[in-house]
């Protein structure tokens, strides 16, 4: 959570006033030594890429002085004065009379053996580059004629700005749509949210290969009733990522997805709540495609809701897709149809892969691996859970089974809570298991050890104790298979999928079609 630069000038100043009252009976010794010189903390600040018209985080580095006896800073200010791109809080003041962001602060007293903080904020200005530049400043301190600095660096960026206000759960809220019809997003340069944009009804989102796509906290891409076309490649995939690029977020869960700000009257009170849809939110869209992208550090990474009427043959088809360490649940469909091959799904918070409501879901050569491991967080949920029921609000169960189409073919389902006793990595709740007539799931790879669980929906040739040997489940993780064993070895994806959709693994591997390895991977 952001600390915002004020609040903590607050502390700040109270702490320094606190001790100047102290002080305040007894005539302050200043030195006038000019050996006398300040230390730093630090003695250059680095922001890493910013993009242009997004203020940063907020630095600090502390000034402090060595010596016995106080020193009197004639002097603190940024070199590029009001020009400068960054903003720098001192002593507890950051702003002056006006309001405006101060460029010099005077006659600041550091006691001997003291220190203060000084806080530091950039918003780069754009220009005409595609490419990264650097913003560069300095503070400087003047102390006995000393002159010292702190160096201000940051990497600039310019981006394309997505800001789309409105909030459209509320009726209320005028829409304002600034997507047109047929829009298409390029590579030249970055893609930044903010807000829900909206994909509507009948309109066709298409993002080109390469392209990178920062999303703000709580924002993310709604399609209520469009297409959204994600066209990366082997080489130039499609990136989906939060829009804090500091080293600490780089693999920080939960940082992107839709959040609906709601309310409602309870009793004569206003209740105020918000709801979550993930990162991409399909609502009965129609006809997406998603190929070669990396969705990953977002709340749920797809949530697909129901499919359109006017949809030709699915909400969702998903290919060579790696979606990774969301706090909630990496692909989450209720009643969609979704269509995948040679997808990646791991390290989510709840669940890798959530199939509720039923709908038609036809996943093939596909890993689900949960080795969710976020700080003290304990995972509950197994790494896919299927369900075809609903409680209606009067109490009354209602079934809404799966397309007979539905089929997980040549998947991997596993996770590290599959040794243990009481949990199963692929859990099932299911209104009357015996009405499906073919295995939901077959030739997969699947951790069951639950006795109640419907073993007619796994066909004989699955796996359900066989730890799957992954290159390696921590550090930098590699879900390919390391043994040569046949067991690994799946049965073809043709039909439903074409040949030019299975003849080549996640990674460009070649595959045989008869007899593929399972999940998404291809042995060498």
């Amino acid at each position: 959570m952001r600390v915002s630069m004020r609040y903590l000038a607050s502390i700040v100043a109270f702490c320094l006033g606190f001790g100047l009252f102290l002080n305040s009976c007894t005539k302050v010794p200043y030195s006038t030594d000019t050996s006398h010189m300040l230390d730093f903390s630090k003695d250059t600040i680095l922001f890493d890429t910013v993009f242009t018209t997004i203020g940063s985080v907020t630095h600090y580095f502390t000034v402090r002085n060595p010596h016995d006896d106080a020193l009197l800073v004639d002097e603190i200010s940024l070199e590029g004065m009001s020009s400068s791109a960054y903003r720098i809080n001192v002593d507890g003041a950051g702003v002056d009379e006006n309001g405006a962001p101060i460029t010099i602060v005077e006659d600041v007293t550091i006691l001997g053996g003291d220190s203060i903080f000084v806080f530091v904020e950039v918003t780069v200005d754009p220009d005409n580059s595609l490419s990264p530049f650097i913003e560069e400043d300095s503070i400087k301190f003047v102390t006995n004629t000393n002159v010292q600095y702190v160096n201000l660096l940051a990497w600039g960026r310019n981006a394309y700005f997505h800001h789309q206000p409105g909030n459209w759960a509320n009726s209320y809220d005028n829409e304002d749509n600034i997507l047109s019809p047929n829009e298409t997003w390029q590579s030249d340069k970055p893609h930044v949210i903010y807000g829900q944009l909206l994909v509507d009804q009948d309109y066709v989102l298409t993002i080109d290969e390469g392209v990178e796509i920062y999303v703000h906290d709580g924002s993310g891409i709604w399609v209520r009733g469009g297409t959204i076309n994600v066209n990366g490649t082997l080489e130039n995939k499609v990136i989906f990522q939060g829009d804090r690029l500091e080293a600490s977020y780089q693999d920080k869960p939960g940082q992107w997805g839709l959040d609906f700000p709601l309310e409602f009257n309870f009793d004569g009170e206003t209740v105020y709540y918000t709801l979550n849809r993930g990162g991409i939110w399909l609502d009965r869209a129609k006809d997406c495609n998603i190929n070669h992208a990396v969705i990953k550090n977002a709340t749920s990474g797809i949530w697909v809701d129901s499919v359109s009427t006017n949809a030709q043959n699915y909400s969702l088809k998903l290919k060579n897709t790696e979606i990774n360490n969301h706090s909630s649940i990496g692909l989450i469909s209720q009643g969609g149809h979704v269509h995948g091959v040679n997808n990646l799904v791991y390290d989510c918070g709840e669940a890798c892969g959530a199939f509720t409501l039923g709908g038609e879901i036809i996943m093939h050569l596909s890993t689900f691996a949960n080795y969710w491991s976020a700080g003290t967080t304990v995972r509950q949920g197994p790494s896919v859970y299927i369900n075809d029921w609903y409680e209606s609000a009067g109490g009354v169960l209602q079934e809404r089974p799966f397309n007979s189409n539905t089929e997980f073919r040549n998947c991997i389902i596993w996770g590290n809570n599959a040794e243990t006793d009481d949990h199963d990595e692929l859990t099932a709740s299911l209104f009357n298991a015996t009405i499906y007539g073919n295995p939901i799931f077959t030739a997969c790879a699947v951790d069951v050890q639950d006795e109640d669980f419907p073993q007619q929906i796994l066909s004989e040739d699955c796996t359900l104790d066989i730890t799957p040997p992954f290159e390696s489940t921590t550090g930098n993780k590699d879900f390919r298979i390391s043994s040569g064993s046949s067991i690994w070895q799946g049965i073809s994806s043709i039909p439903p999928f074409n040949a030019s959709d299975v003849t080549l693994d996640i990674i460009g591997t070649p595959r045989s079609t008869n007899s593929p390895d399972r999940g998404c991977y291809e042995r060498n």
